[in-house]
């Protein structure tokens, strides 16, 4: 395959294609509205096709689209009305879908690397080869490597844009071949899902739109650029900020939420924490705006501590939390405690004990805003003003009654997301925001902070097949919860108390106990002797992009030529594919047939009372060019050829929950269609399998009151105050380290939020002044979509697109200015060039780009190449100081110094 494939733009695409309704995407790309309306009429647009229900894979929300198809080609994709999942609407990356379907640079037929030399100059001499020939490779050095080194030899790795291939491609491996290794990339909400699963029974929660009137953002675009189910969003939300809703956001740098919001706070990177903290000094310490009912009731504030161990007193044999209960003046289990205090210090049994409350008010005493302000930048008025107006704004001690049941009405929310997880001590970070909530009573209340679906009855009449509900730690009452996607049953508690923490893989979350994510294998893969890990020899790389998802590109290539073998699965020759030695190519998502494109809709679907269950088609549009096959199909392949049919399908059957009478064939290779069918008619009813729902395209069913509100009709269930579970932990993971010799940081595992400086915090010399921070708006998503035409046009009409935005009177100071060309570069003489934009956008400290692995290398992505400036370049990427040792976060924070270049 030569070195050189064509680039392509929107205006020679339509003009090759004749497509005139093409054409009306690209406005629908610019107003993130759905293609059509009087620019299409005419053309092929209206001659006589079909309009084909399914489901869009531009990002990872996957909103419900319909694909307008004329003589066998997709002339139109808009968004589908009949949907609640996007509601109608089409973004700009959804618009611009054709273009990916229809790009002559994507790959369509499986090759081999024929250049031995890796690197990004070096060309791998691609030669295609034959399916039968790729699938024997793939088999025999996965095969080989296992029998040679055991099942940790082999390393998986996706990315979240296709989280069904994800889940198939972890299932596959490890069915077939007892393949134990798997990483995921930075670009999650490590701690920040923690939280959510803490505090609502769900991986992903929200403010409660319909009903919220005041939102705090820390860190994220919700509603107005980016977030889980961004289609959903943002009708509701721009139709409660028309009726007053108040946004305040607290951001680095002005993106879609500053935008939109009555109040942008640029905040120095990595410091959200101690703001947050500040709030709550400023409701608990200075206004007295808290929900003590909610705090005596639903959290565990009033459980004694012994002050002298900071441990929980319990009952003997339950093991209980003890409350004083001041109906009676006794120390009583929490279950069986009439009035418990909330606050005090009482004698116990020759032990000094106060309640939890009452050391979390204590705790927080030095975090005063000034306090806040020296650390954040943050003026300590700005602090007082949103605290007390957000503490106003909750309505404290209100009731509402929604179809005859009365809940708390609590109409705030603070919410947050990846931005303040890109840090160290992110645990803690996302800990000390969204506690926030429970101050003010908000948490699972109406208008406040809810899980996107933390439970469900089922999605028909008689048939509770999907039904799901977060369990009861019996200990203190807490809520546990389900996990995100499949919403089975899961228990950090439980996790705490019974899990071994003898590290079994490279993601060492044995020694996490309060994570999920595989971060770990970056450091570990490069360190195997310090974490007495095996560092894998094969690497199976499924639709996505590993070079760029970390840090240090050219740390991550010699990771990349450790590997003995290197497997890709992509529709593109990203940088990574230098890489490679085997290449199979996917199909586009038009192409192809996938079940139950949301899995339990319980992480990319916003839930709430107006969004019905719904379950949406996603079906082949087109025939796939030169019979690429889907990720099912792949992995099915393998699983066939391996003798694994009954294996994988049994696992997917316990995965997507199908009847056993519904189940497709065991001892026959699993068909993607009959599958999906299978899943349909065991989730709803034998009515609606895959027939009825590529003709209909969706399936709703009515959403119930305590599938949104947990906490209806007075359900039991709490959420921590006082984090005694983390001395648990702690005690079990030092102990653990201490036995097998591994090098480990267990600070954080303390039983009370606090603000601790992470990376970049310590750098002493004054040139080294600016910390460069990344963003996503609506249109950017994961740095293939730079290779799509009508994306790159956007980008370079916006002055932002591809530049460094630096705050104006900082660039003034430095004598720079808008056009000039500059060098970031790091102490340890890590640099990356490009154009300033100058803008009163940015916080005074820092520069900003969309998309922080931007710049692609790859010669065979002409479109995306050297676009944009690659600022995650700067990081040192194998580095442990980096890590957050509880939830795997990433810290993202450098000083670096900008100079003007020629």
């Amino acid at each position: 395959m030569g070195k050189h494939q064509p680039a392509i733009s929107r205006r020679g695409f339509v003009a090759a294609s004749g497509a005139v309704a093409l054409g009306a995407g690209l406005g629908a790309t610019a107003t993130g509205c759905s293609s059509g309306g009087d620019a299409a009429k005419g053309g092929d647009a209206q001659k006589e096709g079909k309009w084909v229900p399914t489901t869009c894979n531009m990002c990872f929300n996957q909103c419900s689209i319909l694909a307008h198809v004329v003589d066998g080609k997709v002339v139109e994709l808009k968004g589908n009305p009949d949907s609640p999942v996007g509601r109608g609407h089409i973004c700009a990356k959804g618009a611009s879908g054709i273009m990916q379907l229809y790009d002559p640079n994507r790959i369509t037929k499986p090759m081999k690397r024929t250049n031995p030399k890796k690197g990004f100059d070096q060309d791998p001499g691609w030669e295609e080869i034959s399916w039968d020939e790729a699938y024997e490779l793939v088999n025999k050095n996965i095969s080989e490597a296992i029998e040679r080194s055991g099942p940790h030899a082999v390393t998986g790795m996706s990315m979240v844009a296709s989280q069904a291939g994800s889940l198939v491609r972890h299932t596959a491996l490890g069915v077939i071949y007892g393949n134990a290794e798997g990483s995921c990339s930075d670009i999650c909400g490590a701690g920040v899902h923690q939280l959510e699963y803490l505090h609502t029974g769900s991986g992903n929660a929200m403010p409660d739109y319909k009903y919220c009137n005041y939102i705090v953002q820390f860190g994220t675009n919700a509603g107005t650029a980016t977030r889980h189910g961004f289609n959903m969003t943002v009708e509701p939300f721009s139709e409660r900020r028309k009726e007053g809703l108040r946004l305040v956001s607290f951001d680095p740098h002005m993106g879609g939420s500053g935008e939109q919001a009555d109040l942008w706070v640029p905040i120095l990177p990595g410091t959200d924490a101690a703001v947050a903290l500040a709030m709550a000094y400023v409701l608990v310490h200075e206004e007295n705006l808290i929900d003590v009912d909610f705090l005596t009731n639903r959290t565990n504030g009033p459980a004694l501590v012994d002050l002298e161990t900071k441990r929980i007193i319990r009952a003997e044999g339950s093991n209980k939390a003890l409350y004083m209960d001041l109906s009676d003046n006794a120390v009583k289990p929490y279950d069986e405690c009439e009035k418990p205090a909330l606050e005090g210090t009482f004698e116990v049994d020759g032990k000094t004990c106060s309640t939890g409350f009452t050391l979390y008010k204590e705790h927080i005493k030095t975090y005063t805003p000034e306090y806040a302000e020296s650390i954040s930048t943050v003026p300590a008025a700005t602090i007082r003003q949103v605290a007390k107006e957000y503490g106003e704004a909750a309505h404290i001690g209100e009731t509402i009654t929604i179809d005859g049941v009365t809940l708390p009405y609590r109409p705030v929310c603070v919410d947050a997301f990846s931005g303040i997880t890109r840090h160290k001590h992110s645990f803690l970070t996302c800990w000390s925001v969204f506690s926030l909530n429970n101050l003010v009573g908000a948490t699972n209340a109406v208008g406040g902070f809810i899980g996107f679906d933390p439970a469900c009855n089922g999605w028909a009449d008689n048939n509770p097949q999907m039904a799901f509900r977060p369990g009861i730690w019996e200990e203190d009452g807490f809520i546990e919860d389900v996990s995100l996607m499949l919403a089975f049953p899961h228990s950090y508690y439980r996790k705490i108390r019974e899990s071994d923490y003898t590290p079994k893989t490279m993601g060492m979350l044995e020694l996490q106990p309060m994570s999920e994510d595989n971060h770990f294998e970056h450091v570990a893969q490069a360190h195997p002797d310090l974490y007495h890990t095996q560092a894998a020899e094969v690497a199976f790389c499924y639709a996505c992009n590993p070079i760029k998802w970390w840090g240090n590109y050219d740390e991550q290539a010699e990771i990349f030529k450790s590997y003995k073998y290197v497997i890709g699965v992509d529709i593109f020759l990203n940088e990574s594919s230098y890489f490679y030695d085997v290449i199979l190519p996917e199909c586009c998502y038009l192409e192809r047939l996938e079940p139950l494109p949301h899995f339990a809709l319980n992480h990319r679907v916003i839930g709430g009372l107006d969004n019905p269950w719904a379950v949406t088609a996603w079906q082949k549009v087109v025939e796939p060019k030169d019979g690429a096959p889907s990720s099912f199909q792949l992995f099915a392949e393998l699983a066939h050829r391996a003798g694994k049919d009954a294996e994988f399908i049994a696992t997917l059957n316990a995965m997507y929950r199908v009847k056993d009478e519904y189940s497709v064939p065991m001892d026959q290779k699993l068909e993607p269609e009959a599958f999906a069918d299978s899943v349909l008619k065991s989730v709803i009813d034998e009515e609606h399998g895959i027939e009825w729902m590529k003709e209909h395209g969706v399936y709703t069913y009515p959403r119930k009151i305590d599938e949104v509100y947990i906490w209806a009709n007075d359900a039991p269930g709490k959420v921590p105050l006082y984090w005694d579970f983390m001395l648990e932990a702690k005690e079990k993971v030092e102990a653990k380290v201490a036995e097998l010799g591994i090098p480990w940081e267990t600070d954080d595992y303390q039983p009370l939020p606090d603000w601790k400086p992470g990376c970049g915090f310590d750098v002493e010399n004054p040139d080294y002044d600016i910390i460069p921070v990344y963003y996503t708006d609506a249109v950017n998503t994961d740095s293939w979509l730079m290779e799509n035409p009508w994306i790159n046009e956007i980008n370079e009409a916006n002055p932002y697109g591809y530049t460094i935005e630096m705050n104006k009177a900082t660039a003034e100071a430095k004598g720079l200015a808008s056009g000039d060309n500059v060098r970031l570069e790091t102490l340890e003489g890590v640099s990356v060039e490009g154009k300033l934009a100058v803008s009163e956008g940015v916080h005074a400290s820092c520069v900003s780009v969309i998309g922080g692995d931007w710049g692609s290398k790859s010669e065979f992505m002409p479109i995306a190449k050297d676009k944009g400036v690659p600022i995650v370049h700067l990081l040192p990427g194998q580095t442990p100081d980096r890590m957050d040792h509880i939830c795997s976060a990433f810290d993202q924070c450098i000083r670096v110094k900008i100079e003007k270049i020629a």
